[in-house]
């Protein structure tokens, strides 16, 4: 199963609670496309990850992820998530720096957005090269909050990875 384009409300405790923020859209990085001149266009999905945890042991889901993994709605960040979007397209237009990090699994790209309660919050994405052969997807795979210490960080812009992803024809990151 993929991450889908849009999510149908989910019900928690008897309350639906909306999901149309999530809904998947398209915007481009200016001037980085594969032909010079022309813009790289960038599909952007989410995850449920945005708005859910791992469901313990023994504790109700409300929604199974894109792997058939059991989730359990997150108050915190579904409340992240209504600005996710609106941050994420800020990011791209920007051509924001990326932050690399090592995860246990392999390299994670992740962006880091600065929320109004003052919090950062990791997002943790790839990126899939579209059948166009000139866009990608990225995929928003999940949130969290995360304290920073930017000077261990290293960084490059999105449209660094975006192209490699193009050029290569591959994911990135490739786990």
């Amino acid at each position: 199963m993929t991450i889908p384009t849009d999510h149908l409300p989910i019900n928690v405790e008897g309350t639906l609670c909306d999901l149309t923020h999530l809904q998947a859209f398209t915007t481009a990085i200016a001037g980085k496309g594969i032909v010079a001149g022309t813009d790289l266009v960038v599909e952007v999905v989410f995850s449920n990850h945005v708005y859910t945890e791992r469901t313990r042991h023994g504790e109700k889901h409300h929604v199974l992820d894109q792997h058939g993994s059991k989730r359990t709605f997150d108050g915190d960040r579904y409340e992240m998530s209504k600005a996710l979007g609106g941050a994420i397209r800020s990011k791209i237009s920007q051509n924001a720096l990326t932050h690399v990090s090592r995860s246990y699994g392999g390299i994670d790209n992740l962006v880091f957005v600065e929320m109004a309660d003052g919090r950062t919050w990791a997002v943790v994405y790839c990126l899939q090269p579209r059948s166009d052969d000139c866009s990608v997807r990225m995929e928003i795979l999940s949130a969290h909050p995360k304290a920073i210490d930017s000077k261990t960080i290293s960084r490059r812009t999105l449209s660094y990875f975006a192209r490699m992803c193009l050029y290569e024809k591959r994911r990135i990151p490739n786990t």
